[in-house]
This record gives C-alpha cells, structure tokens and sequence, in this order.
C-alpha cells in the first residue's frame, strides 16, 4: 500500500486532491480524516472543574437547609 498525506479543506462532503497527486485520481482508496489540532482547539468549551467541600462535621436539619 501506498501513501500521500495532505492537507485540505472540506467543501460540501468533498475533499480535493492536489494536483501533484493527480494520479491517484479514479482509484479505490482507503480514507482516514483527521481533524487539524487548530481547529480542535478553537471549537473547545471551558470545562467545568467540580468543587469538593469538606462537609463531615457540618450539621443541619431539613429546615435549616430549606430556610437558607
């Protein structure tokens, strides 16, 4: 197996081939798509980092908790 590695912009589901590569055109190939490190990281959402509290020695009743 050969391979070419390159990269390109998607437009509507279709990726272009250079035109170095013009002669892998018409034939079966085996595809794998990586996304590009720069656009991972532009797209992230700020994870939310959970906040631990020592609550062992804390007492309350369902009312206190209810009234505050």
């Amino acid at each position: 197996m050969h391979a070419i590695e390159f990269e390109a912009q998607t437009h509507d589901g279709v990726v272009q081939i250079p035109p170095q590569y013009r002669a892998w055109k018409n034939k079966n190939v085996h595809v794998i798509l990586l996304e590009s490190e720069e656009e991972r990281t532009k797209v992230q959402k700020p994870k939310f980092i959970a906040a631990a509290l020592n609550t062992q020695n804390y007492r309350f009743d369902r009312e206190q908790a209810n009234e505050r």
